[in-house]
C-alpha cells in the first residue's frame, strides 16, 4: 500500500537504510514505556480500590493475658463494628495468620502462642459509604482501650502520587524518545535530499512541482517506518509473552487480583504497541514532509 514506484530512485541509496532498524527500536522502547506506565496505573488503580472500601483495626495484645488474646474481648469489638451504619461486614484475621504475616520481623520460629500479637480486624463499608474513623474509635475506647483504626488514606495517597509521577516520567520519556525518531527521519531525508540533488534540479526544471517530490520523498519514508514499526511490534509482543509467562509462577499474594477479562488484557497488551506504532508513522510522515519542503523552497 504505501511502497509503489518512486521517479526518485530512492531505494538504491544507503540515506534510509538504517530507518526501519531505528524507528524499530523506538517504536519498542516507547511502547514498552507506554505498557509499564499502563500496568502500572492498573495496579495502582486496583490497590487503592480494594482498600477504599475498608478499614482495618489493630486491637492491641491484652497485657493481662499475654499468651492469648481474649476470644470475647474480640467478638464484642467485632460486634460493636458490626453494628454500625454504614458497615457491611467485619473480618477478623486469625493469630495464626498474623503472625504469619510478621514471620519476616519476628523469625520463623516464633508462634501465635509465643507472643502477645495484636489481634486485626477489616471493617468492610458499604457502597459509596465514608468510613466513620470517629465512631469506630468511640465504640472500641471501653472494649479494647488503645485500639488503632487506620483507614489507609495515607498510603492511598502516597500510592496515588507515585503512580502519577510515574506515569508523567514515562509520558516524558516517550517524548524524547519521538523527538529521537523525528530527528533520525530528518536526517534520513536530508541525506536522500543531498544525494538526490541533481536528479530534484531536473524535475523541477521538467516541471515537477514541489507536492509531487515532497509526496515522493514522504511515501519512501512512511514505508521505511512501518516496516520498522512492524519490527518494533513483534519485539514488543515477544516480550509482553516473555513476562506474562514469568508473572504465573508469581506467588498470588504479592499481588492484587486485577480481575480482568481475556479480551482487556488483550486490549492492554496491544494498546502501547499500536499507539506507538501510529505515532512514529505520524511523526515519520510529519517530519519527512517538512524537511522536503523547506529543502525545496531553498532551491528555488
Amino acid at each position: 500500500m504505501l511502497r509503489r514506484r518512486y521517479d526518485l530512485p530512492l531505494g538504491r541509496d544507503g540515506s534510509g537504510r538504517l530507518v526501519p532498524w531505528i524507528v524499530a527500536l523506538m517504536s519498542y522502547l516507547a511502547a514498552l514505556t507506554l505498557a509499564g506506565a499502563l500496568a502500572l496505573g492498573v495496579l495502582a488503580w486496583r490497590w487503592t480500590e480494594e482498600v477504599s472500601g475498608a478499614v482495618s483495626v489493630l486491637l492491641p495484645p491484652a497485657l493481662e493475658d499475654a499468651a492469648a488474646q481474649p476470644q470475647d474481648r474480640l467478638e464484642k469489638a467485632r460486634a460493636a463494628l458490626k453494628g454500625l451504619s454504614g458497615v457491611a461486614g467485619v473480618e477478623v484475621l486469625e493469630a495464626a495468620e498474623v503472625a504469619r504475616r510478621l514471620e519476616p520481623w519476628l523469625g520463623s520460629g516464633a508462634s501465635a502462642g509465643d507472643l502477645p500479637l495484636p489481634r486485626l480486624l477489616v471493617v468492610r463499608l458499604g457502597p459509596a459509604v465514608r468510613p466513620d474513623l470517629a465512631a469506630m474509635r468511640a465504640v472500641l475506647a471501653d472494649i479494647a482501650p488503645g485500639a488503632v483504626v487506620d483507614d489507609h488514606g495515607v498510603w492511598r495517597a502516597e500510592i496515588a502520587r507515585l503512580a502519577a509521577r510515574m506515569m508523567a516520567l514515562a509520558g516524558f520519556a516517550v517524548l524524547l524518545i519521538a523527538l529521537t525518531g523525528a530527528v533520525v527521519v530528518v536526517f534520513a531525508v536530508r541525506s536522500g535530499l543531498a544525494v538526490h540533488r541533481e536528479t530534484i534540479e531536473v524535475l523541477h526544471f521538467i516541471g515537477a512541482h514541489d507536492d509531487y517530490i515532497t509526496r515522493q520523498f514522504r511515501t519512501h519514508t512512511m514505508w521505511l517506518s512501518f516496516l520498522g514499526g512492524l519490527i518494533g511490534l513483534v519485539l514488543l509482543g515477544a516480550t509482553e509473552a516473555f513476562l506474562w509467562q514469568a508473572a504465573q509462577n508469581l506467588d498470588p499474594a504479592l499481588l492484587p487480583r486485577i480481575g480482568l477479562g481475556a479480551w482487556q488484557w488483550g486490549v492492554l497488551g496491544a494498546l502501547p504497541g499500536l499507539i506507538a506504532f501510529a505515532g512514529m508513522m505520524a511523526i515519520a510522515s510529519s517530519a519527512a514532509r517538512r524537511t522536503v519542503r523547506r529543502a525545496l523552497a531553498r532551491l528555488v
